[in-house]
């Protein structure tokens, strides 16, 4: 049986969400660098793993907090959609690390390698809203983060459809054309789920203004 908290529980949530953000932002790094250097793909990967796998753990702590804290710092529902978000970006920069294993990557491209950096530095951005949140006055910053976050989709993807017409440049490697297609279609689906995260906090923002 679930045991209630009489006790106000607003640091804890913001800890948690605060974790998240920090898990990402290692993951996201994780991912960088296995993009940018290519090597030691089997530990990156497994490092990236075992990040999402910490992720589910907050998920899963935020989540019992909500069905067991009388006191919450915002709404219920906000807070499951802004720690499901999170949790699906997550994924989503492991399924992109576990692309680069399957198809036996060794060395990036430069299009991978500018997705990985916008997905990185949209993570930052993530990271720093989120640590701005438990105070109203930082509202205004906090918005600041999340246009940047907008910003930087919009330039995954100009470099998707970049890269996707690179590759058919050369239609006669189709190993490569098939691999880099399906590794860019997920290191783009990562920003899409980071602004995901964005859009959340933009609502968070406007409910508790």
């Amino acid at each position: 049986m679930p045991r209630f908290s009489i006790l106000p529980s607003k640091p804890q949530f913001f800890d948690l969400f605060e974790r998240a953000t920090e898990n990402l932002v290692d993951a996201a790094r994780a991912l960088h660098h296995l993009l940018e250097n290519g090597a030691e793909v089997e530990a990156q990967v497994r490092r990236i793993t075992e990040l999402e796998q910490k992720g589910d753990s907050i998920v899963h702590e935020v989540t019992d907090l909500i069905h067991t804290s009388l006191i919450a710092p915002l709404d219920h529902e906000d807070m499951q959609h802004l720690v499901s978000a999170l949790d699906d970006a997550l994924d989503a920069i492991e399924a992109s690390a576990v692309r680069m294993r399957i198809f036996r990557v060794q060395h990036s491209t430069e299009t991978a390698r500018q997705l990985g950096e916008i997905i990185y530095r949209g993570a930052q951005c993530l990271d720093r809203a989120m640590r701005l949140l438990r105070q109203r006055k930082h509202f205004e910053q906090i918005q600041q983060e999340i246009i940047a976050v907008n910003q930087l989709e919009n330039q995954g993807d100009a470099l998707l459809y970049q890269g996707l017409e690179l590759l058919v440049e050369h239609p006669e490697d189709t190993f490569n054309l098939v691999r880099w297609k399906e590794i860019y279609e997920n290191l783009e689906s990562a920003t899409d789920r980071i602004e995901d995260v964005g859009d959340a906090l933009q609502h968070v923002l406007i409910k508790n203004a």
